[in-house]
């Protein structure tokens, strides 16, 4: 089951500005090669398996990114909300890092940063994996596991509703942006806790998520 992959991107048309390893050209891939579906069944992923069985330097086609609807604040002082489940912390990985990178800026020290991420079991932490300083220069990092034997199930819904007081400063707070990435399922959970948050520390919601999606600070990217 190979994780962490590394392919050299060739692609005259990606030109990253800042990832994994600054003024280099690099995509670096967390992969769980997929043999069986959730209920045992066996399948062949497409594209792990693909990736997987590639060679050193064979070479890998590359478009996009496409869209700008998930763009983090420059401001090294905003706050940022991470929400995600599963490879919905590809971007919440690349935000971290690129915060991290801000770190001596005199505005870096009234940011805060929050991240809630929800997996299956333990074994899907790796997407964090090589992550450097995200623990470091998050406020908090609240993990939920719901398939883990013995332990009851728990959605990272369940962390933000655990987290209320804080989530509610920072709803309340104009330089402060919410990312929510992940499967379709968890988007209901989590939008149903921001509403009840808000509205549990005196605000509208109607008015608020208008306001959010209207200056940018509130995204959703589920699938």
């Amino acid at each position: 089951m190979p994780r962490g992959g590394r392919t050299r991107c060739t692609s005259t048309r990606l030109e990253p500005t800042d990832g994994e390893r600054q003024g280099f050209n690099f995509l670096s891939l967390t992969l769980k090669r997929v043999l069986q579906d959730r209920q045992g069944n066996p399948v062949r992923g497409v594209v792990s398996n693909y990736l997987c069985d590639l060679k050193v330097g064979d070479p890998v086609p590359l478009i996009g990114p496409f869209g700008t609807s998930f763009l983090m604040p420059n401001h090294p002082g905003s706050h940022i909300v991470m929400i995600c489940t599963g490879t919905g912390a590809s971007p919440m990985r690349a935000m971290l890092l690129r915060r991290y990178r801000q770190r001596t800026s005199p505005d870096f020290a009234r940011s805060r940063l929050m991240l809630f991420f929800g997996a299956r079991t333990l074994e899907e932490l790796p997407f964090f994996a090589g992550c450097t300083g995200c623990r470091r220069i998050s406020s908090t990092v609240n993990l939920a596991f719901s398939r883990i034997p013995g332990k009851p199930k728990r959605y990272v819904h369940d962390l933000m509703r655990a987290r209320a007081d804080e989530l509610a400063a920072l709803l309340a707070d104009e330089d402060s942006y919410f990312y929510v990435c992940g499967l379709r399922s968890m988007e209901e959970g989590v939008v149903a806790a921001l509403r009840d948050i808000a509205e549990e520390a005196g605000q509208r919601w109607e008015t608020l998520a208008a306001a959010l999606k209207r200056d940018g600070r509130l995204h959703l990217e589920t699938y």
